[in-house]
């Protein structure tokens, strides 16, 4: 099978390939970077992994930045095949023919991935264990590793690929890429703003507006303002502290996206038990000669699409107005239902008055939130 590798600009992506087609890349932040790297290289063997351990998921020290490839089947020269683990769930695990073909080696890296806080993507991602020289000429020749969201391959290094970096903590970083294109965080791809609860703890929507962070950057300069990469990390420092590790360095990606324990316990609600759409709730209020307004408060503790729809009884004409905070972000008069809507940006509450400007009945307020 003859797998072809192609290099799309990001307009492309954006402007009509399907958010799970977005491949992301491990590679080294600068030229330096990796001549540092290969020189290390040569003068200390690499280690072979022919036992991953979970407690070096927290050696990575190496800036690390994003690309994109197209994958879209497991080329010719890999062994392998699907491996249970103690779960009870199949992860499908090949590895190069560089390798000795051993199925405990399979067995052993699928076992890993297993010991990762997960959901039911784990069945679906294929791991492809691949040299240095692989990668780097399907990755691109910076990358330590990559993933294809399009066919859930991830490529990954079969030993590290320096002492400064494991490459433990290199599949555990790209599998939180593989969590990411499997979950939701609508209107927007998770996978360049995180998932939902994640996104919405780290205030990705309002830092977005600010500046502070870029969704989707893979330029060199922006990259580490790139909360897609914040995801990843966050997830392998999840990770870290689920086997009790020190902590390594936050010097991957900006300090905005540093997690607090609230974050992380996002991040695990993300993982573990992912949000897949809104809720929708409703409320009734009467509408008398003496009352003429009524206020109600939304809770909005996640960010997403807001909309309220409002059912008049007939005769009935009112004026709706939603605000965030001091803010009217939606107005209208109306004898008819209507709906207004907006996007939850980092505002935890909203308020919708509705005045009665004739006629007496009941109003129903309908509200659909993430």
């Amino acid at each position: 099978m003859e797998t072809k590798t192609t290099l799309h600009s990001r307009s492309l992506r954006r402007a009509g390939r399907s958010p799970f087609a977005r491949v992301l890349v491990l590679c080294a932040a600068t030229v330096a970077t990796a001549l540092v790297t290969a020189a290390a290289a040569q003068s200390k063997p690499l280690r072979s992994l022919q036992s991953p351990q979970v407690d070096q998921i927290a050696r990575a020290f190496r800036p690390i930045t994003d690309k994109q490839v197209a994958l879209s089947a497991v080329p010719n020269g890999f062994w392998g095949g699907q491996y249970r683990i103690a779960t009870g769930e199949s992860v499908t695990v090949y590895a190069s023919n560089s390798y000795p073909v051993d199925p405990a080696l399979g067995q052993r890296w699928a076992d890993f991935l297993g010991t990762l806080v997960h959901g039911a993507e784990i069945s679906t991602v294929t791991v492809l264990i691949s040299t240095p020289s692989q990668i780097a000429r399907t990755c691109g020749s910076d990358a330590v590793a990559c993933y294809s969201a399009q066919g859930a391959f991830l490529y990954t290094p079969g030993e590290d690929p320096g002492g400064d970096l494991s490459a433990e903590a290199v599949i555990t970083h790209e599998y939180g890429h593989h969590v990411a294109a499997n979950r939701s965080d609508a209107p927007w791809l998770a996978l360049d703003w995180g998932p939902k609860r994640w996104a919405s703890a780290m205030q990705v929507c309002a830092k977005a507006k600010r500046g502070v962070l870029v969704p989707g950057a893979e330029d060199p300069v922006q990259y580490t303002e790139n909360p897609g990469e914040g995801w990843a990390e966050t997830y392998r420092v999840l990770n870290e502290r689920k086997v009790g590790r020190a902590e390594t360095p936050w010097d991957i990606v900006s300090d905005a996206m540093y997690p607090t324990a609230a974050d992380l316990t996002a991040a695990q609600q993300d993982v573990t038990n992912p949000w897949t759409h809104g809720i929708v709730t409703t409320q009734t209020a009467a509408f008398t000669r003496t009352t003429r307004k009524r206020t109600f408060t939304i809770a909005t503790p996640l960010d997403g699409s807001l909309k309220v729809t409002l059912r008049p009884s007939a005769g009935m004409r009112l004026g709706l107005d939603v605000y965030a905070g001091p803010k009217r972000v939606a107005h209208t008069v109306s004898a008819r239902i209507v709906s207004r809507g907006t996007t939850v940006c980092g505002t935890r509450s909203y308020r919708v008055r509705v005045n009665a400007l004739s006629g007496r009945g009941s109003v129903q307020l309908a509200v659909s939130k993430p």
